[in-house]
């Protein structure tokens, strides 16, 4: 449960830091505006004309209009992007260790523990018992 709405959470903030809030409201006011007009028109090939002529905006059109705008225009977004500074590490703290050695085949052999008696030769045929 909670980490359903962790999850949410996490896509709502992505959506609303990419702007893509603005374009699922867009979309919704042109698919009401596509219905409201085709339905007063009687025709949907008009409804599609005047949905998408500019010259016909919905209260949502033009509340998406200006949001986006004002999100272009807002200052505080330009002061912020100024100040991220990208630092690099020093190369006086980066340590590199060399890599674990690899075993050989002796020190494979050795360590293996040995069998009392040797597996028997050719190995038992599958099904002939």
């Amino acid at each position: 449960m909670l980490r359903r709405l962790a999850r949410t959470l996490l896509i709502a903030a992505l959506v609303f830091s990419i702007g893509l809030h603005w374009v699922v409201l867009q979309s919704a006011a042109w698919a009401g505006m596509l219905i409201t007009y085709s339905v007063q028109q009687g025709s949907l090939l008009t409804g599609i004309s005047q949905t998408f002529d500019n010259e016909h905006p919905c209260p949502l059109c033009c509340a998406v209009k200006k949001g986006t705008q004002s999100e272009k225009n807002d200052t505080r977004q330009v002061d912020q992007k100024k100040k991220i500074d990208l630092t690099l590490l020093a190369a006086s703290s980066i340590r590199l260790s060399p890599p674990a050695p690899r075993l050989t085949r002796n020190d494979v052999e050795e360590t293996a523990p040995q069998l009392p008696h040797r597996p028997p030769f050719p190995p038992p045929r599958r099904g002939m018992v």
